[in-house]
């Protein structure tokens, strides 16, 4: 054989091994490759079914993975942190949120595997209280909870004012009660009159506190019971006719004209009897109080299509803008002094508007310091 032609099948040889090595890298490369993709697809699929999952959730949730970078979130997240509409997946959170409490401890988070916890006051772009919560992701990442507890701490500021205002209502009326006892108790020689005066007193005292407590039965009935009655419907004129009968005596003793324009026909509406009546007794009883000598309180009824509307006007001593935004708040008077002279628990009108709110309606106010003021309750009728 010539050394040519050997040399030849040598180099076919050597290029067939190289070709079949070249075939078998290349084989082995596209296996990787099918690989990487579908661990990519299974991974997408995770990711959008961790996206769905946070979606659901009421409280914001962020998920980022060792590096910081976000990989997914869920819509109150981002309302929450002020993210708008932006794309956040993929980018470093402690980019995306300005908070400097908030970086340091996503950093601790990652970095050491600490849980955080803590609150953040927002006051822009809307007031808000923030409760934080890390959680590191072992070998993966963190998870961020984010819950708005601005409802919560406004509940527990109205709580304790509710409860401090009980406690100097209930306080007033019972030092005044046990000082007049313990007078008389000390006096075994008090002239009679003096006596009964003090015992009037104790009356007077004993009536505001029974109604005091009685106004508080209202509200917490009026709060534990949720959407409209589901009994039979009561005709408010005549309601409202026993009530004026009622408040008419007061009237004429404070010297204030009463009005009265109702209408004819019955009014149907889903309640019970005494619920209408204290609204409605209420409304104008406080501006019966609340009208100068010789003043005038007009009461009317207005009918439109599915709707009933009482209104009180008076021409009191009208309300300042700051005092109309706050009238039907409980225990909030304008007038401290004058409301407790008058016997007010400041319960009233929170009384109404809870009401009118509790039968599927609504109540408003419009005053003008120094001219008067007219109330107003939008019920719906039956029928």
């Amino acid at each position: 054989m010539q050394p040519a032609l050997i040399v030849a099948l040598v180099l076919l040889a050597w290029t067939a091994w190289l070709w079949h090595r070249a075939v078998r890298a290349r084989d082995a490369a596209l296996a990787k490759l099918r690989a990487a993709e579908g661990a990519c697809a299974t991974s997408r699929i995770e990711v959008a079914r961790l996206a769905a999952g946070l979606s659901g959730a009421s409280d914001g949730l962020i998920v980022v993975d060792l590096q910081g970078h976000v990989v997914a979130s869920n819509p109150v997240a981002s309302e929450l942190a002020d993210l708008g509409g932006r794309v956040i997946v993929g980018k470093r959170l402690e980019e995306l949120v300005p908070w400097p409490r908030f970086q340091e401890a996503l950093l601790v988070c990652r970095r050491d595997g600490v849980a955080q916890s803590f609150e953040i006051e927002l006051h822009a772009p809307v007031a808000r209280t923030l409760r934080i919560q890390m959680r590191a992701l072992p070998q993966l990442g963190a998870v961020v909870g984010l819950e708005d507890q601005s409802r919560l701490k406004r509940l527990e500021t109205l709580r304790r004012d509710f409860v401090a205002n009980v406690s100097h209502e209930l306080k007033t009326p019972l030092a005044a009660i046990q000082g007049f006892v313990e007078t008389v108790q000390d006096d075994a020689e008090m002239p009679p009159a003096t006596r009964q005066r003090f015992l009037n007193r104790v009356q007077q005292q004993t009536n505001r506190l029974a109604t005091l407590v009685s106004d508080l039965l209202m509200l917490s009935r009026l709060d534990d019971d949720h959407g409209i009655p589901s009994g039979d419907p009561v005709d408010l004129l005549p309601v409202l006719q026993s009530t004026l009968a009622d408040l008419r005596p007061i009237a004429e003793q404070r010297q204030v004209e009463l009005q009265v324009h109702l209408l004819e026909g019955p009014i149907w509406i889903r309640s019970d009897r005494e619920t209408l009546r204290q609204m409605a007794g209420n409304l104008i009883d406080n501006a019966v109080k609340y009208t100068s000598v010789r003043g005038r309180v007009t009461v009317r009824l207005l009918v439109s299509p599915g709707r009933v509307r009482l209104e009180v006007a008076d021409t009191g001593i009208g309300l300042r803008a700051a005092d109309q935004a706050r009238i039907f708040e409980r225990f909030y008077r304008v007038d401290q002094a004058r409301s407790r002279e008058l016997g007010g628990t400041g319960l009233g009108l929170s009384i109404v508007k809870n009401t009118a709110l509790r039968l599927g309606g609504d109540v408003g106010v419009k005053s003008e310091l120094g001219v008067g003021s007219m109330f107003w309750v939008e019920l719906p009728v039956v029928g």
